[in-house]
């Protein structure tokens, strides 16, 4: 029988380097043409266990027992050099980040020539593989695309690179982790629609590791669910999401934000009430050295009241969110805050109005200090508000962990002993610590599972009932749908949509958003 089926694995443990147990007596198996998805919450294991389908541990980790045989070979017993034969040849990865997973220094050419070169491909016949898998991604195979280096390609063009290359050695089994998180839909459906097709040309075993619930009901035949490095429950898609027979999994499919038309904005407008705008955008234009990106963009946003600005990859909406902030003065028009005009340079701006609007940036593994800990992260933002006095200043860092829901032990914690809902935590207390009138989230959802993004959710909520305002940056619909009261919609650096987001999601009228709309995954 595990001859029969490409992908065997029996009663995996790994544990740490103290000997901590990670991952426990897992064992699954995937067909012929099949995909497995493996959903659960950051620390569910679920990243571990797709990387040992490879032979690999993690850092501070190691595989302990169990066996992962792929077409019978069981890729635990192999020697250094028949493990890296099979790596990359009978079962490949698919990386979540195609951003850091290509040299930047190499051409893409010469780094599919690499792998290629690595299991016995030369020639013209290795030329000719490079040439159809780049074609079966939609994408050009002429020499001049070959010579391109990574930083000049779209992150949906790397992930279709980092596809073609999982594929074009023909493996048995392909293990995608996450590899549409952090695209906007439009994107990530061409991607999906991409993955689904070379599946079936290839009749691969593919292991599908994520997070996002909806793409699960698009691209999986059969789900396995992990909690704390178990698998709490496996069945088919139909079976897992309309009867799961798990609390957990129940607690996962509630969590998921759905499309919904009766959404906030329907309670601003009770009474009838003028709210008072915090922040005006007038004619704004943005450009990138002599290329204008953004062209003549105008909003507000009021007190209390939260603007979800969308678009896909290249519409604009980031470098808008930054030219708020200050952080990209390359730009022309009128932002008034508070009813003053606001200069596009941060050098320029005064410290009340640095503090009055901040931002919390999509990664915040890149914005927090990794050599500070939690508390003097924190800690450095309060005493910007003019606060010198060590006890006081403690006690407000412990007021904004209970703020955003972080217990106090975390103050000691480091960002890298944090998990990455936590981290987006403590940059949202961070950014509150200098009391904002304004926030700009950019993208700050988008890499989170669903059950501490509904938490992060809930804490913005509660945020905009106490009068702030926010600029929220996303790609993601649903998520929209949920905490804005009013939406625009960018296309390529311009609003093509925009009004109060009930309206707009209810009666489209740009095809735009339209597309926008169809391309959302949900859950039926």
């Amino acid at each position: 029988m595990t001859e029969a089926i490409p992908l065997v694995v029996q009663s995996l443990f790994m544990h740490d380097l103290n000997g901590r147990e990670i991952v426990s007596d897992v064992s699954l198996h995937v067909k012929r043409g099949e995909v497995l998805a493996i959903i659960g919450e950051s620390g569910s294991g679920k990243t571990s266990v797709a990387l040992s389908l490879l032979g690999f541990a993690r850092p501070g980790m190691r595989i302990s027992s169990g066996n992962i045989l792929i077409g019978g070979t069981d890729i635990l017993s192999l020697s250094g050099r028949r493990q890296r034969a099979f790596q990359g040849g009978k079962v490949s990865l698919v990386p979540q980040n195609p951003t850091t997973s290509f040299s930047p220094r190499m051409s893409v050419g010469k780094q599919m020539a690499e792998l290629l070169a690595a299991h016995g491909h030369s020639g013209t016949g290795m030329k000719q593989l490079m040439r159809d898998a780049l074609r079966s991604v939609d994408l050009p195979d002429d020499e001049k695309f070959l010579r391109r280096y990574p930083f000049e390609l779209s992150g949906g063009q790397l992930q279709r690179i980092a596809i073609a290359m999982a594929f074009v050695t023909a493996p048995q089994v392909i293990v995608m982790d996450e590899p549409t998180t952090g695209l906007d839909v439009s994107t990530q459906q061409t991607i999906l629609e991409l993955i689904a097709r070379l599946i079936k040309s290839s009749s691969a075993s593919v292991v599908y590791v994520t997070h996002d619930l909806a793409v699960v009901n698009v691209v999986a035949d059969r789900v396995a669910v992990m909690l704390s490095g178990r698998i709490v429950e496996q069945g088919s898609r139909r079976q897992v999401f309309a009867a799961p027979s798990d609390d957990y999994t129940r607690m996962l499919l509630d969590a998921i934000p759905r499309l919904v038309t009766d959404g906030p904005a329907a309670a601003s407008e009770a009474d009838g009430a003028k709210i008072q705008s915090v922040l005006e955008v007038k004619n704004l234009r943005a450009a990138h050295g002599h290329v204008e990106v953004v062209h003549g963009v105008s909003f507000s946003v009021g007190k209390g009241e939260c603007v979800g600005l969308v678009g896909g990859s290249g519409s604009g909406k980031t470098t808008t969110g930054r030219c708020v902030t200050g952080l990209h003065s390359n730009a022309s028009g009128g932002l008034l805050f508070e009813g003053h005009l606001m200069p596009f340079a941060v050098s320029r701006r005064s410290k009340v109005d640095l503090s009055a609007m901040q931002i919390v940036f999509q990664n915040p593994d890149r914005s927090l200090n990794p050599k500070e800990s939690i508390a003097q992260s924190i800690a450095r933002a309060v005493r910007l508000t003019g606060l010198a006095d060590k006890a006081r200043v403690g006690a407000e860092v412990r007021s904004l962990l209970d703020r955003v829901r972080l217990p106090q032990r975390v103050a000691d914690l480091y960002p890298g002993d944090l998990s990455g809902g936590e981290r987006q935590r403590v940059a949202v207390a961070r950014a509150l610590a200098v009391k904002p009138k304004l926030l700009v989230c950019d993208e700050i959802t988008s890499a989170l599972d669903v059950s501490v993004q509904a938490a992060v959710v809930e804490l913005l909520l509660d945020l905009k009932k106490d009068g702030l305002a926010m600029l929220f940056i996303t790609h993601n619909l649903p998520l929209v749908s949920e905490i804005a009261q009013s939406i625009i919609i960018m296309k390529d650096g311009s609003i093509v949509e925009a009004g109060r987001t009930n309206d707009v999601l209810r009666s489209p009228k740009h095809s735009y958003t339209r597309m926008l709309l169809d391309a959302a995954p949900r859950l039926n």
